[in-house]
């Protein structure tokens, strides 16, 4: 469905606000359910679709690629995250939404709080495009929090758009991301 493509899009940014540390150092996740991920889709008569996921994975380097496999984003309906896998996001076949960011497109505060924005391409479907994430880092000792979000166009990406009844979902995705990571 839809909402599958709109979930590979909420990885993505999550997988950027990765990038975030100070100087040199890397950043990595303060703990594993520090990080949450989610996408919104909507559709006719106030239909509104939400599916998150907490599972991602960080390479840190010149580039900051972060990795979200798509097989545990969940809608809280069974059947509906079962379309999204099989039938939008083709899971078995595109396994992972991947965020590939410069390491030199991320401001990051030394105190306080900063809002921009970053340049990065990300794979979903087997399409790779260019996006621009808006993000929010607001730094407090060691530990930097960041919440992110972007909208996506499952079009972009080759995935069908998703219909269940005659209510078909729209092609824009918001996608939302917030976590928290750490000096190193």
């Amino acid at each position: 469905m839809r909402l599958a493509r709109l979930a590979r899009y909420a990885l993505v940014p999550a997988a950027f606000a990765l990038t975030f540390a100070s100087g040199d150092a890397l950043a990595k996740l303060a703990k594993g359910g520090d990080a949450n991920v989610s996408f919104t889709a909507t559709g006719p008569g106030g239909l509104k679709i939400v599916g998150t996921t907490s599972d991602l994975q960080v390479a840190d380097g010149d580039k900051v690629v972060v990795t979200v496999p798509l097989k545990n984003l969940d809608t809280k309906i069974e059947l509906r995250n079962k379309h999204m896998r099989d039938k939008y996001l083709e899971v078995d076949k595109y396994p992972d939404a991947v965020l590939t960011v410069a390491r030199s497109e991320v401001k990051v505060p030394q105190s306080g709080e900063v809002s921009s924005e970053a340049n990065g391409t990300m794979k979903i479907h087997g399409k790779e495009k260019n996006v621009r994430i808006k993000y929010t880092a607001k730094r407090n000792g060691d530990k930097i929090g960041v919440t992110g979000n972007v909208r996506l166009d499952i079009d972009d990406y080759g995935i069908e758009k998703p219909s269940f009844m005659g209510a078909t979902v729209k092609r824009d995705v918001d996608v939302a991301v917030s976590f928290v990571v750490s000096d190193t």
